[in-house]
């Protein structure tokens, strides 16, 4: 179904839940109750810890979506082949390669840049980025779950920080007086001013 954005979280803050390993043993229960967007596998987290799930890449639909139809909470998507003809159950917007849009949704190369921009466009003032840390880890283990397959490559992760890149150039045109602040202490994305997350969660 085409998404004409609704601002539901207007002035609110939002959590990005990223798929880097530094969320490895993250107490979910910290952000329930909390607005939250979801990238690709945070949708097993359930309902009351993911409000809203985004992924962008028709290989991980192909795998997930049986179980994601049974998701209850919105689920957006910018993958062009779900826009042209997706089930009704997901809601869709064109795909742009880079950036923040306020009549598409970006890419970046990853999902990380395509959650930023639902945020955003539900109207989230501020928007927190949890466990996007733009690095490979220490050990074999790029994800916060299990699904540790399709592996980035240094190349990867240099591609990433250039999609959050534009979005940070984009932001004080596109979405004037919003946020974006990264929470991991680890991460490697300069891009964005950074908080303490407990003094976020206080």
């Amino acid at each position: 179904m085409h998404w004409i954005p609704r601002q539901w979280w207007a002035g609110q803050d939002a959590f990005i839940i990223g798929g880097g390993s530094s969320l490895r043993g993250f107490d979910w229960n910290r952000l329930r109750g909390r607005l939250t967007v979801g990238c690709n596998d945070a949708y097993e987290l359930g309902s009351s810890v993911c409000s809203v799930v985004v992924f962008g890449d028709m290989k991980w639909w192909n795998a997930h979506k049986s179980q994601l139809k049974e998701f209850p909470n919105p689920i957006f998507t910018n993958q062009p082949s779900l826009h042209a003809s997706g089930p009704d159950w997901i809601l869709t917007m064109r795909r742009e390669p880079q950036g923040s849009h306020r009549d598409a949704l970006g890419w970046g190369g990853n999902t990380g840049c395509l959650a930023v921009n639902v945020a955003l466009l539900l109207g989230a003032l501020r928007v927190f980025l949890l466990g996007v840390d733009c690095h490979a880890p220490s050990k074999d283990e790029t994800n916060w779950h299990e699904n540790n397959g399709g592996k980035p490559t240094a190349a990867s992760y240099e591609r990433f920080k250039k999609g959050f890149g534009k979005i940070a150039t984009d932001l004080p045109k596109v979405f004037p007086g919003r946020s974006i602040i990264n929470l991991g202490p680890d991460s490697r994305l300069e891009s964005f001013s950074r908080m303490d997350l407990d003094e976020v969660l206080k």
